[in-house]
């Protein structure tokens, strides 16, 4: 008899334990914000990374795109006000963060472009070279005037008349 009070003193501790433990989780202070750095020189912007911890009750990443500062760095993102202590808030219709909001918006990232159906990436470079207007003279021996001259041959295996 003596085992089983000690078995259910043991078990209803590990439950409150428990109890106590998931209330810890769910009840948190404060969070890492995150927040994707942009990139001018390639107009892309990096994965996100932590900025960091800031006081709240939660992270929400349904907001607007939000620019911040963070020293010389320009970062973008969707997570809901506050922002980091060490960052400042960077105005939506600044020039810089106009860029970085695109570049956010395009879906891909620095290490990972996203490629239209043209064959550029995001930043609108062209993978295929400057001149594609070139290619098919590069491919072909015959100029326009040999197109010509082909296309009034008469068939070879024409007879006379």
């Amino acid at each position: 008899m003596t085992s089983t009070l000690l078995f259910r003193a043991v078990a209803v501790t590990a439950v409150l334990g428990a109890v106590a433990f998931a209330a810890s989780c769910i009840s948190t202070d404060s969070y890492v914000y995150t927040a994707q750095k942009y990139d001018p020189t390639n107009d892309c912007v990096n994965g996100y990374k932590p900025v960091e911890i800031v006081k709240g009750s939660g992270a929400s990443a349904v907001c607007a795109p939000t620019c911040l500062m963070v020293g010389d760095d320009l970062y973008v993102s969707t997570l809901c006000p506050p922002i980091p202590d060490i960052a400042s808030a960077v105005d939506s219709d600044a020039g810089p963060c106009i860029a970085a909001v695109k570049a956010q918006a395009s879906g891909g990232t620095c290490e990972n472009p996203v490629v239209n159906e043209a064959g550029s990436d995001e930043a609108g470079t062209d993978e295929g070279g400057a001149d594609e207007a070139g290619a098919d003279e590069a491919g072909s021996d015959m100029d326009a005037n040999d197109v010509d001259a082909a296309e009034a041959a008469p068939p070879k295996d024409a007879g006379p008349g």
